[in-house]
This record gives C-alpha cells, structure tokens and sequence, in this order.
C-alpha cells in the first residue's frame, strides 16, 4: 500500500561514526528484522537502507560497512577527495553527481578546501539496489516506486514541492524530508532551492 510520512528535523538522529571520527545525522533508516550485529552506527544493527548526512572537517578515514553499497555527494564547502582501496584519488564538488563505492572498502577522505558536509545512501547489497540524486533550483524530477520501494526527498534549502501520483501538493521546507512508499511522485525545485532525492529498490527474487 503507497504510505507518505513526514519527517522533520526532530525526527533525526545523531550518532557516532563507527571509527569515533565524526557524527552522522540519520535523515531516514529501514532496519533488517533480525538482531544487531554491530554493522550499523550507534550500537544499531543491520539496515537495508539509510540516508545521512555528516560534516567532515578534517582528512580522515571512511568507517567500514561490509555488505553495502555506499553512494556519496557533497551538499556544502568545496569538495572532496576520496581514494578507494588503493585506486587513483577521485574528486568530488559541490552537488556533482554521487559517487558510488562498496561500503568494505577502505577509503580516505579529504576536503579539498576546508569543512564540507555529504550526503549517504548506504544500501545492503543483498536486499536493495537504489540511486542518490542531487537537485538544482529550476528542475523537476519524477520517480516512480514499486511496492516495498521507497523514496526520499530532503530539502537542503528552499522549499521544495512533492506531487504524488492523483494527490495533492505537499511542501517540503528547508531541513525537512518526505518518504514515500510504493508511491510515484512529481518533485518541483524552485530556482534557489536545492534538494536531495533517495530511491530505493527492494532485489526480487
């Protein structure tokens, strides 16, 4: 059944990164049924998607995530310079598509130009397969989902507006984010308003 929810900033999470560098505030997070097993962040266990955003202000390590896939976007500051498991250094600039990487690789990272802030999609790699999009002022995105996929959509400035298929209207300001369910939407950017969309899609067998 299509579902939508709301979530505000009050609904974040702040939690510690694996490897004690940093915080990570957890936007949204599906967890796997079944007991921890130490993967997540936090003292959580496994999950089959989450969409973060964390401040790197210093050149550091990645936290390890065996399982998943990582997909990874700078949303503030300059840029970044990722290098993954011994491959030639990769950059990444301000709201440039995402970069996708496996979650057990080791990867270092270094802003290019002082603090900036990224954006996560972590997928488990057996469940779910998905995509992170970054949204300028002046562009409309749609998206269709399937049962048990989802999609979110996280207004880092402005306010966006989230049309769902035979629905109405629904404004999503500055901080705040709308995860849709099995639902197919229409997402309207204003010029000077930035956004960040999550899709996820469940592996069927």
């Amino acid at each position: 059944m299509p579902s939508i929810t709301r979530l505000s900033p009050a609904d974040h999470r702040r939690v510690p990164w694996k490897n004690g560098g940093g915080v990570t505030t957890e936007l949204a997070v599906e967890p796997i049924d079944g007991p921890p097993d130490g993967q997540g962040e936090g003292g959580q266990g496994r999950f089959l998607w989450r969409v973060s955003i964390a401040d790197v202000v210093e050149p550091g390590p990645f936290s390890a995530f065996s399982g998943y896939d990582r997909l990874i976007a700078v949303v503030e500051g300059d840029g970044m310079r990722l290098s993954v498991d011994g491959a030639p250094p990769v950059e990444r600039r301000r709201m440039e598509p995402a970069f996708a990487f496996p979650g057990e690789a080791p990867v270092w990272c270094e802003p290019t130009a002082g603090p900036i802030r990224d954006v996560n999609l972590m997928l488990d790699r057996a469940s779910a397969t998905g995509n992170l999009t970054l949204l300028a002022g002046g562009s409309h995105w749609a998206a269709g989902r399937a049962a048990g996929d989802a999609l979110l959509v996280h207004a880092l400035a402005g306010t966006l507006t989230v049309t769902p298929d035979g629905g109405e209207a629904l404004p999503v300001p500055e901080g705040h984010s709308l995860l849709l369910r099995a639902a197919a939407a229409l997402v309207d950017v204003p010029a000077g308003a930035e956004g960040v969309c999550a899709e996820v899609w469940r592996r069927r067998s």
